[in-house]
């Protein structure tokens, strides 16, 4: 008699879900998939298996499918972040932005140490943001009085940290001037440093401990990958991981170094400014990329130009290190408005390290051997500081007194902008090959014992703020052959030797004379005023804080759009700074702009506003021409005016590359008008950096109602 077999069990909800592990650690969606519905149909209230299953309709390419599965998990499991957090990933693919921010920042109030979370939800604050209401009002007073706070920011600094441990010119007045001022013991109680993350418009508060460890390991000098030096400065440059900066009214911000490339720069203070009464104070250090462009990258001098022009309407001071520099700044700035007042702070140059500690760190480096002769250049190797002309006397000196008589010309710097007409030279004669020694990465500590060692220094430039090796070498008693021009001549004031600028042939007979003639070097030498030459750097911290404690007794007047001009919303393109740089910067308020590009710029999804202030009695009338671009999908789009209260909302609809020209009508209110542009959830523009857009803001007019040559302009550049 043959006996049925009893029938397989079942399998336990324990072996679906293994099974659909499986599934899932091979990538086999489809199978992962039934595994895990067959599963929660006997545990449905498993939420981590909802969130499984989301995952594998996500990888099958069904956003919309997932989101459902990490929505009810969220449900079942309020408290844990990852449903809400990986739900509001699937939103921002879906182009949701705004439900991706209000649950991104939900799963950041469940996960607040999460620091991706918290760089995730600051780059979509734009769309949490409640729109603006009400009328137009005019920006906040700044403060009068001596400042409740000093803020000193360090962004560049920072920046340039991240990537080199060996500090150049402006960073080295920074670290310092900052080094000294904190350092001392009669510093302020109420000084803080501070950076601005650009992407997420923060301004976040710079760990003081971690500062002054990163600048003692730059100034001992070192490999840029040592672990040490690696985890200084990760500990020092993480925005993402530091508090807000803890600014508060009446402070003066002051920035000491070069904030022209920092991104959104003045965006993030005007940001700050909304929330509270504060200055803002820049150092200028030179004005090359204006006074001399052929000797920058064109880049820069674009970025300078920007941020030259948005310092007439930004800055409430100015501070420079030298009277060069302060006439080269108030050349410039004057087609701009009025200019903001400049203090003058001298730069130090200090010799406090140890003679013997500096002896044996520059004994380290390859060159100059034990007890050879040489003559030292402290300059990045760049065609502004024409090291070509110096190579080229060099060569015309060993020609002329023999390679014997010749000493070693030591160049500390590392290869910078157009060295190549030098480098060429010196790789391509092997006299000047023998005689040339090009080093970087040399601290402050070997630098010290390169200028006690030296014969004397030379130093060459087309154009200077000031040229701190200058006081560096005279201030360690060496003489410093200079030419006569801008900041130079006051740099070498204490005892330098003046060469005409340009002129190789006096350069020439000035080197041979010290060279061939002992006794006339020594007795220059003797003449340099070391005591004028030898500022330490708490001098210098000193005069920046007695300039920022004290600032004009009153602050500068607001500052209007002209009306009846057109605006370019573009980069311009100039290489001088102009009011519409400085305008173009100025009007885009708030966080839902993206970077201008040379035909104008983006708006992002979410509510952009323009603020357009206008010295005019509340309750005029007033007309606003705006350009408008098209993203490459259709959009459909609100904009509003609002003056003296705010105007109901228009729509309009752009096709995919369409040019609009729109005309709104309001009262002007308090502060003049703003204009509010409502992109919803934009589109995707489908460039490298996966921008999401709105609309594009190419141009617009400001004007009287009643300025009927304004309006006909305007008409006829649309017709044009």
């Amino acid at each position: 008699m043959d006996v049925e077999p009893e029938p397989e069990a079942p399998p336990t909800p324990e072996a679906i879900r293994a099974r659909g592990d499986a599934a899932r650690d091979a990538r086999d969606w489809p199978a992962a998939e039934a595994a895990y519905r067959e599963y929660l149909a006997v545990r449905p209230l498993h939420w981590q298996i909802h969130v499984q299953l989301g995952h594998c309709l996500k990888e099958q390419g069904d956003l919309e499918g997932s989101l459902p599965h990490y929505q009810h998990a969220a449900m079942l499991a309020p408290h844990d972040p990852d449903p809400v957090l990986q739900a509001g990933h699937v939103l921002r693919n879906l182009g949701r932005g705004g439900e991706a921010a209000v649950a991104l920042a939900r799963a950041l109030e469940l996960s607040p140490e999460s620091l991706p979370l918290r760089h995730v939800v600051a780059l979509l604050r734009h769309r949490t943001q409640p729109p603006p209401e009400g009328p137009m009002l005019p920006a906040p007073p700044r403060p009068t009085g001596p400042p409740t706070q000093l803020a000193f920011d360090v962004t560049d600094l920072l920046d340039y940290l991240r990537a080199a441990r060996t500090p150049t010119g402006i960073q080295r007045v920074q670290m310092g001037i900052l080094g000294a001022l904190l350092a001392s013991p009669r510093r302020p109680a109420n000084v803080i440093l501070v950076g601005f993350e650009g992407s997420t418009w923060r301004w976040w508060h710079v760990d003081e401990a971690a500062f002054r460890r990163v600048l003692a390991l730059a100034r001992i000098g070192g490999r840029d990958d040592d672990p040490a030096w690696r985890a200084a400065t990760a500990a020092l440059v993480a925005p993402d991981a530091r508090p807000d900066a803890p600014i508060i009214a009446g402070c003066t911000l002051a920035s000491l170094g070069n904030a022209w490339g920092v991104q959104e720069y003045f965006r993030g203070l005007r940001r700050l400014r909304a929330a509270m009464p504060l200055r803002y104070v820049a150092f200028v250090h030179d004005c090359v990329p204006l006074a001399m462009p052929e000797h920058c990258l064109d880049l820069t001098v674009r970025l300078y130009a920007r941020w030259f022009a948005a310092l007439s309407l930004h800055a409430d001071g100015i501070l420079a290190n030298s009277r060069a520099t302060i006439a080269d700044h108030a050349r410039f700035a004057a087609p701009l408005g009025p200019v903001a007042p400049a203090r003058l702070i001298r730069l130090a140059a200090e010799g406090g390290a140890s003679p013997v500690a500096a002896a044996r760190a520059a004994e380290a480096l390859r060159a100059p051997r034990p007890g050879e002769a040489f003559v030292l250049f402290v300059a990045t190797l760049e065609s502004r500081k024409n090291h070509l002309m110096v190579f080229q006397a060099w060569l015309d000196l060993i020609r002329r007194l023999g390679a014997d008589r010749v000493p070693r010309l030591i160049c500390v710097g590392r290869p910078g902008w157009r060295a190549d007409a030098a480098l060429a030279l010196l790789e391509g004669s092997p006299e000047l090959r023998r005689k040339v020694t090009v080093q970087s990465g040399v601290s402050d500590l070997a630098l010290a014992g390169l200028y006690g060692r030296c014969l004397f220094t030379v130093y060459n430039s087309f154009h200077e703020g000031w040229g701190l090796p200058v006081s560096e070498s005279l201030a360690a008693g060496k003489l410093a052959v200079v030419p006569a021009h801008s900041g130079l001549l006051e740099a070498g004031a204490p005892g330098a030797v003046f060469f005409a600028p340009q002129d190789q042939p006096d350069l020439v007979a000035k080197l041979e004379m010290l060279l061939t003639d002992p006794a006339q070097r020594a007795t220059l030498e003797s003449r340099i005023d070391r005591a004028s030459a030898r500022r330490d750097w708490p001098d210098a911290a000193r005069e920046v804080l007695e300039a920022l404690a004290n600032p004009p007794g009153q602050p500068d007047p607001p500052h209007f759009l002209p009306l009846g001009r057109h605006l370019p919303m573009g980069w311009c393109g100039e290489g001088l700074p102009s009011p519409a740089m400085a305008w173009a910067e100025r009007v885009r308020e708030g966080l839902a702009w993206w970077w201008q590009e040379d035909w104008g710029v983006w708006m992002r999804d979410g509510i952009a506003t323009l603020a357009l202030p206008a010295e005019l009695p509340e309750g005029t009338p007033l007309r606003v021409v705006l350009e408008l671009r098209a993203p490459p999908r259709p959009l459909h789009l609100r904009l509003r005016a609002r003056g003296a209260r705010a105007e109901g909302w228009r729509r309009l609809s752009l096709a995919p590359g369409e040019l609009l020209r729109c005309v709104l009508q309001a009262e002007s209110g308090p502060g003049g008008l703003a204009v509010d542009f409502d992109c919803g959830d934009g589109v995707p523009l489908g460039d490298r950096f996966k921008r999401v857009v709105g609309a594009g803001l190419a141009g617009l007019m400001l004007c009287r109602e009643d300025d009927l040559a304004a309006r006909l302009s305007a008409l006829e550049r649309a017709e044009g």
